[in-house]
């Protein structure tokens, strides 16, 4: 009987632990998007506008192609938000004429890194913040 009992209270616990660890994750997401819309106010909105459909960007009046609107990305790729191509862009590694060289994108030394920092967690620093901008865009989705 005794048995029983620890095994039931070893079940409870590892419930609770996981109701837990569950809230955790949801408010990581949450300050994962704060984070992210942050930065995308940042380096992004003054283009593509503070909503990201590209026209109520400070700077989007002055293009002759207006910004992509970046509300639309996963409806214009099937339903699926295409994550890695967003990030590639972010970083550099897909060139767009607008965001600049593949040498010199417009904000790659603030986003992607800069070159002259050194150490281990220079780069996972500049990928976690550009995920964070790609993790808020997958949010502001039109559905």
């Amino acid at each position: 009987m005794r048995s029983g009992f620890r095994g039931s209270m070893i079940g409870l616990l590892a419930c609770a632990a996981s109701v837990v660890a569950v809230g955790s994750v949801h408010a990581d997401d949450s300050m994962q998007l704060q984070v992210g819309k942050k930065q995308y106010m940042k380096y992004c909105a003054t283009c593509h506008g503070p909503s990201g459909t590209g026209t109520d960007g400070a700077a989007s009046r002055l293009f002759t192609k207006p910004p992509t609107n970046l509300t639309l990305l996963a409806k214009n790729n099937g339903g699926k938000f295409p994550m890695m191509e967003v990030i590639g862009i972010v970083k550099g590694d897909q060139p767009i004429a607008a965001h600049g060289t593949r040498e010199m994108p417009v904000w790659g030394d603030i986003i992607g890194g800069d070159p002259t920092q050194e150490g281990m967690y220079a780069k996972d620093e500049a990928d976690a913040k550009i995920m964070t901008i790609g993790k808020y865009l997958e949010s502001i989705q039109a559905k």
